[in-house]
């Protein structure tokens, strides 16, 4: 038997997904009648693996990027492309990303014409070290594309939460975009967490600006300094003062580490279930009001369930990869 043999099969498997994942993005933007139903069959698609997610995002990014160059581009450059044409553009794009599994658990690389775009599975972190001397350490099931060049350096968030240490240049600012919404270092360490329309921004060191880019959007804009925080969605920018404990506190992941100063416990377990495929179950309202202070490890399911069996007397229950708390 060829030792080619489990090489190929994955370069078949990832090209493979590419396709599903191009099948999928050409349903969602172009067809009509795109329904819940769709969008929920989307989601189950992607949840299935890190690779799906990474492939949709990957391609969705590559689409965006075209159709930013075809509005600089003169009306009379081309004739209108078919759908059959539109599909045979995707038939090359799928060429130009290929995925590199480095591990389940830790991270995935897709190299491309234009920067290289770098994903955490679940649980997973990974520090990524740019060619400028700038650091992104990505937390738990995140994806980013970075584009460095000697001209401009871009980062794009598609999902997740990362940490970055900029190496300051004013000819070049180094530009984070994530769901409509712009970052610019102004010499600066922060933090940005990512979530559907949602955006979190906090400032460890220096400067950093954030603003809208969506046209459709009312224009909204702050300029942070360090342990202030912006929330920013697609209505607006709200910016709060957090202590620098709190800040260290919110960068223990970092570590490994989880912390929690007056948490409720259903917000303990929203956090616990980032990091982990055993995901905790509230059973009921008032259980999830419950406060408590701790320290838990970014994989510790089983010894916070312990926690809140001793300390709070809760009753935990396995229930196929959940396990329910109660009373």
């Amino acid at each position: 038997m060829s030792g080619h043999a489990p090489e190929n099969l994955q370069a078949r498997e990832a090209t493979q997904i590419e396709e599903r994942a191009a099948e999928w993005l050409q349903k969602r933007r172009y067809w009509k009648g795109w329904s819940d139903t769709d969008q929920a069959k989307l989601d189950a698609w992607l949840a299935q693996s890190m690779t799906h997610s990474v492939a949709f995002w990957r391609l969705e990014s590559v689409l965006e990027r075209a159709e930013r160059l075809s509005v600089l581009r003169p009306q009379h450059a081309e004739p209108a492309r078919t759908r059959r044409s539109w599909w045979a553009s995707w038939k090359l794009a799928t060429v130009f990303a290929i995925v590199a599994a480095c591990s389940a658990s830790m991270s995935l690389l897709i190299p491309s014409p234009h920067g290289q775009t770098y994903a955490t599975s679940l649980g997973g972190r990974t520090t990524i070290k740019l060619t400028d001397g700038s650091q992104i350490e990505l937390n738990t099931s995140t994806v980013v594309h970075a584009d460095i060049t000697a001209q401009h350096r871009l980062v794009s968030i598609g999902s997740g939460e990362a940490y970055f240490d900029i190496v300051h240049d004013a000819k070049r600012p180094f530009i984070v975009e994530v769901a409509g919404h712009r970052i610019t270092d102004l010499s600066t360490k922060f933090v940005v967490r990512a979530e559907k329309a949602r955006v979190e921004l906090t400032l460890v060191e220096g400067r950093a600006s954030i603003m809208s880019t969506d046209a459709n959007a009312q224009a909204h804009a702050a300029i942070l300094t360090p342990g202030e925080v912006a929330i920013a969605t697609a209505d607006a920018i709200s910016v709060e003062q957090k202590s620098p404990l709190a800040v260290r506190e919110d960068l223990s992941w970092r570590r490994g580490l989880l912390v929690f100063d007056n948490a409720k416990l259903s917000d303990v377990v929203a956090e616990l279930n980032r990091y982990n495929s055993e995901k905790l179950v509230v059973a009921s309202g008032d259980v999830g009001r419950l406060t408590i202070d701790a320290s838990v490890p970014t994989d510790g399911v089983q010894a916070f369930t312990r926690v809140v069996h001793d300390v709070f007397g809760l009753h935990v229950a396995s229930r196929g990869n959940e396990m329910v708390i109660s009373r």
